[in-house]
């Protein structure tokens, strides 16, 4: 509507014929009709989206007989952007273009409706009649195009493509706004020179979307851009209100022109949209961290540097915070265990040989967290919704946990002697062969830690999995730091060793205790397991197997030492497992979850949304998460909150996260979380409430009552 008025406003001063400051013509080419408009220096008119102020051309068509003609459009020529005074920023065209409709036979009257602007703007129009003997007329005296440049002409016209693999978006409300901005980056490019005078991503109309200005930053290989978008719902018939819930009823098309680094010509493209999140961390702080594509830094940009920095603090400290929690975390507390009966041995070491072992365990720690990085940048970069624990959601990842703890606890239970996550080998070693048995500890810490969620390490990696490569990588860095902290801490400070035991002939008895945890994780594991493939067809495959690897030891120790035998005996069960490992024959994906408790029912979006106006509690969780089973124990199963949710007459619906659902993953992400546990309520209203992965009956009664 503002940008109506505005044109009004200019248009009021004059109303020449738009053949004043512009040649139209009509001429056939190659079965394509083209109308072509050469505007006079100076003057331009409008793309289909104007910008900030303008009216797009119109092109209209009728037979002899006057009935309306409605001919193949193919898309418009590029256009690009035009600043005019008082910072008016629009889209449209100069000098010559040409544009394509389909021919049909016979006479074609054209009626073309034109904004041509200078210093003011000026309606007009042309009309042209092309008979069925004509191949061109004009409103002026002029000649026909080479049928060269017609051909260059449509071959440069913006054509439909794919979304290249580089690119990523997502859309986020403003809060208690009908404000979305729309977030997009395109990486691994080589320079961010856009090849034309236009944004990287210039939106076609499309109702009720109401586009603003496109801002671009960059960072090293990267280009990211965002734009605002108005809600123009309101404004429809009937009223169509933002979703509450951050979920459209429909998704949506929206089309782009792309306007890609290094590409050489226009691309149309889709971002289809169907999801917006509603309580990311501000992203305001993440774009000052970066460089405006023209360079110039705003003033507010360089006086709140300290705040950014400080902010930035505060994400890496809540990284930090949650790594260090992860050591009570269920999830870990077996290896975790393994790691301090290690130092206990290592207690009369000196500091420097306790220094290079825990350092060699803080290298293990913070090598996996990398490469988990490194994955999870190659994922989103592919466009794949990851959340944290990912790798469990994997079989494959699973049984081979399954059978390095497996091997492990047989090690405890003295079958064979093997440099274990304690740094050394348990009972009689040299430190100096344990390093390498510390580094395979930190790796397999950090792999059992992920699945676990923990106070602040949401809030850390909300951040990390909404922001850029490097960021991820840091915030990964400072959570891997805060997991091996306790034991880097026992390195710097020896004698805090002696708070525990001296070493004795109690510590025989309890690695057989250790051995006996390691077998309850396998256990852990194999229920998991059983959740993601087709048990039924592959149970005795998996319980042969692990048989197999039992014999293979009990050979080795007991039986025969002799290399040739051992080798032939181990290579039985290392081929049935590799075998197996890349023949799992996953669950159907027709079989369905439903949840054992009675008063839960399975989550959906569509659930959901059946029971809009009541009280809704929603419990996602998954079978690997450790923390969703003892939340579930010391909360969700207890009589206190069974009594809440039937006297405020709750809905209960459980989202099973165990294998792979995107629903689930973006549903997630739309308010800030990206792993489990993680609990909602829904009011009455339809507004949804995160309350994070910790709960209590009284934090969740404060949303309910």
């Amino acid at each position: 509507m503002l940008k109506l008025l505005f044109c009004l406003m200019l248009t009021s001063f004059s109303l020449f014929a738009a053949e004043e400051n512009a040649t139209v013509s009509l001429q056939r080419f190659n079965n394509k009709l083209v109308v072509s408009i050469n505007h006079d220096k100076g003057w331009h008119t409008y793309w289909k989206n104007p910008g900030d102020a303008g009216i797009a051309s119109l092109f209209k068509f009728s037979s002899a007989d006057k009935k309306p003609l409605t001919l193949k459009s193919y898309e418009w020529p590029a256009p690009e952007k035009h600043l005019e005074a008082g910072d008016i920023l629009t889209i449209g065209y100069e000098g010559i273009q040409h544009f394509f409709f389909e021919d049909v036979k016979g006479q074609i009257d054209a009626h073309i409706t034109v904004l041509i602007c200078k210093d003011i703007c000026i309606p007009g129009e042309a009309k042209l009649q092309l008979n069925s003997d004509q191949s061109f007329v004009a409103n002026r005296n002029t000649k026909p195009f080479p049928e060269s440049e017609l051909s260059a002409a449509f071959d440069a016209l913006p054509l439909d493509a794919a979304l290249p693999s580089n690119f990523e978006y997502y859309l986020t409300r403003v809060k208690d706004q009908n404000l979305l901005t729309l977030h997009y980056s395109i990486k691994g490019i080589k320079n961010t020179e856009l090849p034309r005078k236009l944004y990287l991503m210039t939106a076609f109309p499309h109702a009720p979307f109401g586009y603003k200005r496109e801002s671009l930053f960059k960072d090293g290989d990267t280009l990211y851009g965002k734009t605002e978008i108005e809600w123009d719902g309101e404004y429809q018939e009937p009223v169509v209100p933002l979703p509450a819930s951050g979920s459209f009823p429909q998704t949506y098309e929206l089309p782009f022109l792309l306007n890609a680094p290094g590409s050489t010509k226009i691309q149309k493209v889709i971002l289809k949209i169907k999801d917006f999140s509603l309580a990311t961390p501000s992203l305001d702080q993440f774009y000052k961290n970066l460089s405006p594509l023209d360079g110039k830094k705003n003033s507010s940009v360089s006086t709140e540097s300290a705040a950014q920095d400080m902010n930035l603090f505060q994400y890496l400290l809540f990284a930090f915070l949650g790594g260090l929690i992860l050591n009570l975390m269920p999830c870990v507390l077996p290896v975790i265990s393994l790691k301090l009966f290690g130092l206990i041995s290592h207690q009369n070491y000196s500091k420097k040989q306790l220094l290079r072992h825990n350092l060699s365990y803080t290298a293990g720690v913070i090598a996996t967290f990398m490469a988990f990085a490194g994955i999870i940048v190659v994922l989103k970069a592919t466009g794949e919704e990851v959340g944290w624990g990912f790798q469990l959601q994997s079989p494959v990842f699973i049984f081979s946990m399954m059978l390095i703890l497996f091997v492990l606890s047989l090690n405890l239970f003295g079958l064979f002697e093997f440099v274990t996550p304690g740094g050394s080998k348990l009972g009689n070693a040299k430190t100096e062969d344990g390093i390498v048995g510390d580094f395979f500890g930190g790796v397999l810490t950090t792999v059992l830690s992920t699945p676990c969620s923990a106070p602040f390490l949401g809030t850390a990696l909300t951040f990390a999995f909404t922001t850029n490569t490097s960021t991820i990588f840091l915030v990964f860095f400072f959570i891997g730091l805060g997991l091996a902290f306790p034991f880097l801490l026992t390195a710097i400070i020896p004698k805090s060793l002696h708070l525990f035991p001296k070493p004795g002939a109690w510590m025989e008895k309890l690695k057989y205790f250790l051995g006996l945890s390691l077998l309850a994780t396998v256990i852990w594991l194999y229920d998991v397991f059983v959740g993601l493939v087709n048990f039924d067809v592959l149970s005795w495959r998996i319980n042969l197997i692990f048989a197999m690897w039992f014999f293979a030891f009990f050979f080795m120790k007991k039986i025969s030492k002799n290399k040739i035998i051992l080798a032939a005996v181990f290579l039985v069960p290392l081929t049935q497992t590799v075998f197996f490992l890349t023949n799992i024959e996953l669950k159907p994906e027709t079989a369905t979850v439903t949840p054992k408790e009675g008063p839960w029912k399975k989550w959906s979006e569509a659930r959901l949304a059946d029971e809009k106006g009541k009280l809704v509690f929603m419990d996602f969780t998954a079978e690997w998460c450790l923390t969703c089973k003892v939340n579930k124990k010391l909360v969700l199963e207890t009589d206190a909150f069974e009594d809440l949710a039937k006297k405020h007459s709750v809905t209960l619906l459980r989202a099973d996260w165990t294998k792979r659902d995107d629903n689930i993953t973006q549903y997630l992400k739309r308010y800030g979380a990206v792993g489990v546990p993680a609990y909602f309520v829904q009011k009455m209203n339809g507004e949804v409430v995160f309350l994070g992965e910790t709960i209590s009956v009284g934090e969740i009664k404060k949303f309910l009552e």
